[in-house]
């Protein structure tokens, strides 16, 4: 930290010349912000809106979740389990939301209750909570559909934010800037998917950040961002790509850092129907792809090679370095299935992640040698996946985070691979697999659920049900006037009140 730009007590608005960021003048405690993904939903509790709004600081749940799947004090103080369907929370006392209003049993109930009762509810919570009441003013009775080992960890993610009364519209909706949270900040402006401003909340309960103001743009375009932060037109940035590590790194004035994610982009294959179904030509596939030189070529070192899809993370995995690709034996095995004929598939995947496009182009050329004819459609996420969960593509490139609304791999599992999964785009479905998850509602010991979800992912890789190809890294860059931005795993923590101008 340079002598004389030391932040004051609890971060007042610094007075030394020199001391602020990029914009100078009056706007010089302005922290200048470029992030990816914009609200899509009008900031919807249940979309993805919800941890946008709690990664800028604004929101807070009654619980946090730690990566080793335990649940930790929020805004709710203590828990305890009443009935096999029931669980009480006790509010921290004192907390008042930015608008002014305090935070009540009440106002948690109906934050709760508004997104479970949504018509489309987030996994996290879909057809666990059953209802969420208010016994008095700090006491809240969450019952659950069955009994649910770990609802005090759903209640982290950042769809049941307790939101403020005050911010709800009349139709349900939520206004942003009229104090809806309980974070170091609070949103006194928001255009549409344009901009967020941001000012410090002084009655924050841990103490008021260290940061006057914030400014949040939402800038898609990963060059926009790089070549944003590089002019100086922005402090801070997220998503840096790996095709633009190189010049970040090259200017002395920035900083880049990196965080392991429990994030794995995968060749999700469609093992129900066309050429996948048989497990033959996944086992070719996956003989054929080298999953090291997707990380030191595509990736250029940055991520880990994949052979089960929960990677280095996750507290628990157990790492298992992929076999080395066999392209003779892939081409044999395909050969000797078809007759000699190749096999035309069709590959999926997705811009938003500037990654994706790149390793499939890489991917489908490791499988033409291998015999398969590829056709790559390449779409956003919002418009391939629809034709993923049809079944309509034969396998796609897809990126998804394990853990980013519970810290425990129950609800990934079950959405991404049960029979009846919501999100299972590689539409497999085994007995055993259902009957591991199955007893998981009634296992509430940390080491019994993770031998359960250790066994789910030897078995997911044991039947191929589609082929981890890269765990993933989260890379930040800022300008070297700002400090405190934390390296979160599971990518909820942004906007803290640790950050602050050097």
């Amino acid at each position: 930290m340079r002598r004389g730009c030391r932040s004051l007590v609890f971060g007042l608005v610094l007075a030394l010349a020199g001391c602020g960021f990029t914009g100078g003048g009056e706007d010089a405690d302005t922290l200048r912000v470029a992030v990816t993904i914009p609200p899509r939903a009008n900031w919807s509790p249940a979309s993805d809106d919800a941890l946008l709004m709690q990664r800028l600081g604004v929101t807070e749940t009654l619980v946090d979740g730690a990566m080793d799947g335990t649940a930790q004090p929020g805004l709710a103080e203590s828990w305890q389990r009443v009935t096999p369907t029931e669980w009480r929370f006790t509010l921290a006392e004192g907390v008042r939301f930015q608008s002014g209003e305090p935070v009540t049993a009440q106002a948690a109930a109906e934050s709760i209750n508004r997104v479970v009762h949504d018509p489309a509810p987030p996994r996290a919570l879909r057809d666990t909570i059953k209802q969420a009441d208010a016994l008095d003013d700090r006491t809240l009775a969450v019952r659950t559909a069955a009994p649910d080992a770990i609802l005090p960890q759903r209640l982290s993610a950042a769809n049941t934010a307790v939101l403020a009364p005050a911010a709800i519209r009349p139709d349900g909706s939520v206004d942003p800037a009229r104090g809806a949270g309980t974070g170091p900040f609070q949103v006194t402006g928001a255009e549409s998917d344009q901009r967020v401003t941001l000012q410090r909340f002084d009655g924050y309960r841990d103490g008021p950040a260290k940061v006057a103001r914030a400014e949040v743009r939402f800038v898609e375009d990963a060059s926009a961002r790089v070549n944003g932060l590089r002019s100086g037109e922005f402090d801070l940035i997220d998503k840096v790509p790996v095709s633009q590590l190189a010049e970040v790194r090259g200017d002395s004035e920035l900083r880049v850092d990196a965080v392991n994610l429990p994030r794995t982009t995968a060749l999700h294959l469609n093992t129900a129907g066309g050429p996948f179904a048989d497990p033959r030509l996944r086992s070719a596939a996956r003989a054929a792809i080298d999953r090291a030189g997707l990380v030191s070529g595509v990736l250029q070192g940055e991520g880990v090679a994949a052979s089960r899809y929960f990677g280095p993370a996750v507290p628990w995995s157990e790492q298992h370095p992929p076999t080395a690709p066999d392209p003779v034996a892939a081409h044999r095995e395909v050969a000797e299935i078809t007759g000699g004929k190749p096999v035309p598939i069709t590959i999926g995947t997705y811009p938003d992640r500037p990654e994706l496009p790149a390793l499939t182009t890489v991917v489908a050329d490791e499988l033409g040698r291998a015999g398969f004819t590829v056709r790559i459609v390449q779409e956003p996420a919002g418009s391939i996946e629809p034709r993923i969960l049809s079944g309509e593509l034969d396998a796609a490139v897809y990126s998804r985070n394990q853990l980013v609304d519970v810290p425990d791999a129950a609800a990934h599992l079950t959405s991404d691979f049960s029979c009846r999964g919501g999100f299972n785009l590689d539409h497999f479905c085994a007995p055993e697999l259902d009957s591991l998850l199955a007893q998981l509602p009634e296992i509430s010991d940390p080491a019994r659920r993770t031998a359960v979800f250790r066994r789910a992912d030897d078995l997911l890789a044991e039947r191929i049900a589609g082929i981890p190809l890269v765990h993933e890294q989260q890379r930040f860059a800022y300008r070297e006037a700002v400090s405190g931005v934390p390296a979160d795993p599971l990518e909820r923590d942004f906007l803290t009140k640790e950050v602050a101008p050097r």
